[in-house]
């Protein structure tokens, strides 16, 4: 846990619009594209910031900030999110996936929103430290609820953190 302090957002210190962030890879961008609508919903009314580590959004057509991956910056880089997500298709691959990242953004005290897929379903304790969503409707309602609510974030982070040092930390 002393790689991943608590960030900012954590203690319900940000300014400004909150940020919505992922990390990932160009091979799991995919799973970004159906809520590309819904993230240039919320930054065309300055209602969130949406942020990937790991892409060229540009490149990709995604309108989002983006930043490079480095194992150097990689936790500096979530500790500028508010919300942490985590879509995926719920597909055999995905199913296995570890759900690594949710760890890492709870572990900084983020509040997530993940997809209901493999070990996201027994990570997200739904209402307690995220949301899990499968439908964009759903992502939009997560989404709108966490951004409108900083006291929600900053409950839901504390109980992601508290899950990360009880079943996740050596």
């Amino acid at each position: 846990l002393e790689r991943y302090p608590l960030s900012a957002a954590s203690s319900g210190a940000a300014m400004g619009p909150p940020t919505v962030g992922w990390v990932g890879q160009r091979s799991t961008s995919n799973f970004l594209k159906p809520l590309l609508p819904i993230f240039q919903e919320l930054i065309d009314a300055e209602h969130a910031q949406v942020c990937a580590v790991g892409i060229d959004a540009k490149a990709l057509g995604f309108t989002m900030q983006s930043v490079p991956w480095s194992e150097q910056t990689e936790v500096a880089d979530i500790n500028t999110f508010d919300i942490g997500i985590m879509p995926l298709a719920d597909e055999p691959f995905e199913r296995g996936k570890c759900g690594y990242k949710l760890i890492q953004y709870m572990a900084c005290g983020l509040p997530v929103i993940a997809s209901p897929v493999g070990l996201n379903r027994d990570m997200v304790e739904e209402g307690v430290n995220g949301f899990l969503a499968e439908t964009t409707a759903e992502w939009r309602h997560a989404l709108d609820r966490l951004i409108a609510d900083p006291a929600l974030r900053q409950k839901m982070g504390q109980a992601g953190r508290a899950m990360v040092e009880n079943r996740y930390c050596l």
